[in-house]
């Protein structure tokens, strides 16, 4: 195992210990990196060190909306994504994500689904979420 493992709740852990300075997760999220297989590592400078991802890297918690009308995702490591196209919802079970730098790379919070439920497009078997200002592709 790992020293660095990040939970399927989005928290990261060094040596079993929570990591509960969010400032130095942030940087470290920043730098994570994906690798052939599929595994994930972080890269700083000439170092790495790779991470154990119980689940995905990311994970959405919070939610804004900008003064320009648009939507921000802000994820548990304090990263923020800005919704300015669609987004395919992937779906894990009853678990949604959403790509954020790979394929469903990124688990949204029950309380994130649901407020982005208002921005849904169904299409067959697919759900889209179309931003306010955004056509459907």
């Amino acid at each position: 195992m790992n020293e660095i493992v990040i939970r399927k709740d989005g928290k990261w852990y060094f040596n079993d210990a929570e990591m509960f300075r969010r400032n130095i997760v942030n940087v470290l999220a920043v730098n994570i990196n994906k690798k052939e297989d599929g595994s994930y590592y972080i890269a700083l400078g000439n170092e790495t060190e790779d991470i154990d991802v119980e689940d995905v890297p990311f994970f959405a918690t919070g939610l804004q909306e900008t003064e320009a009308g648009t939507i921000k995702l802000v994820f548990h490591d304090l990263q923020e994504f800005e919704l300015t196209r669609e987004q395919r919802l992937y779906f894990k079970g009853d678990v949604p994500y959403i790509t954020y730098r790979w394929p469903g790379d990124t688990r949204l919070s029950r309380g994130i689904y649901w407020k982005l439920s208002d921005y849904f497009d169904f299409r067959g078997d697919e759900v889209y979420i179309v931003p306010p200002g955004c056509a459907n592709e």
